[in-house]
């Protein structure tokens, strides 16, 4: 009685983290006169107008490129300035070494419209609104500091021996960043690159106010701005929703054991 108790639970949790995507993915596939019905019911049969209205959107496309440019791009940056800075916090800096960690943790938690304004006269500055490096530039600000935390859970785990050694046979913080931290901390490098492109790929505030063109435009914002002319296109929505989740989830399924892995800090273990 107690296991099935245990499997009930286990399933109504399941079933209440996957009900949103499962609704979301059979109104994809309703013809939109079923879209409303309540309950929802699985369509008699499946529609791929929803899919093929959006795949032949240029719009839609462009922005799918947007994200991309703008995720894989923001995440290059944080991983090089933040592994680095990981390594240089766990093994180079002995005083006020918390002090960064928790300075690095408040910029982290800083609420996105708190920082709007100001981020928004800088970019106007430099002339980079509406553009995908003004995007990478304010999305690295965020995402740097994430890396440095995991990354440096994860260096912390590797013995100090080891960088011992390594500067007794001759090498340099460069080298042995390079030949031993790098290596032994892929785990937390793909946790790491993870959950940056999962921020910066669903991020919806700074993408609305700093763009103003399909050109620069992301997934989130554009999904967003889907209107109808008599009626709002849940279908297409619910399609172009489905599209941009499913590589997320596939890619966080595929990499679900490094992913847990780094995000313990166990660099080193497994």
């Amino acid at each position: 009685m107690k296991k099935m108790l245990n499997y009930l639970f286990l399933a109504g949790i399941l079933s209440w983290s996957l009900g949103p995507f499962i609704w979301q993915w059979m109104t994809s596939f309703k013809n939109p006169s079923l879209v409303s019905q309540l309950p929802p019911l699985l369509p008699p049969s499946l529609e791929i107008e929803n899919y093929v209205s959006v795949l032949g959107n240029r719009q839609f496309l462009q922005v799918i490129v947007n994200s991309l440019t703008v995720s894989l791009g923001a995440t290059g940056v944080s991983l090089v300035a933040g592994s680095l800075g990981a390594f240089g916090i766990s093994r180079l800096v002995r005083c006020g070494k918390n002090f960064i960690l928790f300075s690095l943790l408040v910029i982290f938690m800083i609420p996105q419209v708190a920082v709007v304004t100001p981020f928004y006269k800088f970019l106007g500055y430099c002339n980079l609104r509406d553009s995908l490096y003004g995007l990478i530039l304010v999305y690295s600000v965020f995402t740097v500091p994430l890396v440095v935390w995991i990354m440096h859970q994860v260096y912390d785990e590797i013995p100090d021996s080891l960088y011992q050694a390594a500067r007794v046979d001759g090498c340099g913080n460069w080298r042995i960043f390079l030949k031993i931290y790098l290596p032994l901390g892929s785990s937390g490098m793909i946790s790491a690159c993870l959950l940056s492109v999962m921020f910066c790929w669903n991020e919806f505030l700074f993408a609305l106010t700093y763009t103003s063109t399909y050109a620069s435009r992301t997934i989130p914002v554009g999904i967003s701005l889907f209107t109808g002319q008599h009626e709002f296109p849940w279908g297409e929505i619910s399609a172009a929703t489905s599209i941009v989740t499913l590589p997320i989830l596939l890619i966080v399924f595929l990499a679900q054991k490094q992913l847990v892995r780094g995000l313990v800090g166990s660099g080193i273990k497994g």
